[in-house]
């Protein structure tokens, strides 16, 4: 069954908002923040809700913009459709937030974009450069089973 999911990058005035996932896959890494897309939700409905449940920040819709889409394959099966959004507020974040997903905390532009960063998922650092720049793609990610193949840009939105 193919997955509706999301992952947002949001700005704050301490920095980007990241979890460090407490759950496998990737336990231990580092993500932008989204989850599941409830039935009858929007993809942005379904961030805006996950944001809030994940670390309490609350934003309306016009404060998003879409980045994208990542068409997820594990094993040559397509398992999900990853939207992506970016977000930026002023406001501040008390960080770090122990939560039940992981933790929450704000980390900069730089550690983020460092090329020899290991601490984010595999599929997120490809991502970054295009997402960042408010370049809005369509891609094709490749798992053999927890092992990252690849990143593809099949489109530009």
């Amino acid at each position: 069954m193919v997955k509706a999911l999301t992952v947002g990058l949001v700005e704050t005035a301490s920095g980007f908002l990241l979890i460090n996932r407490q759950k496998p896959p990737y336990r231990g890494l580092w993500n932008g923040l989204g989850g599941k897309v409830e039935s009858g939700e929007t993809p942005l409905a379904g961030m805006q809700r996950e944001l809030a449940e994940e670390c309490g920040l609350h934003l309306p819709q016009a404060a998003f913009t879409a980045g994208g889409l990542v068409h997820w394959y594990v094993d040559g099966s397509l398992r999900g459709e990853l939207y992506l959004y970016t977000a930026k507020t002023d406001r501040k974040f008390a960080q770090p937030l122990a939560t039940r997903e992981g933790i929450v905390a704000a980390m900069d532009r730089a550690w983020l974009l460092a090329s020899d960063n290991l601490g984010l998922v595999p599929d997120l650092a490809p991502l970054l450069p295009a997402l960042l720049a408010g370049e809005a793609q369509t891609y094709r990610s490749d798992f053999t089973g927890d092992h990252f193949d690849g990143l593809e840009v099949l489109a530009h939105d």
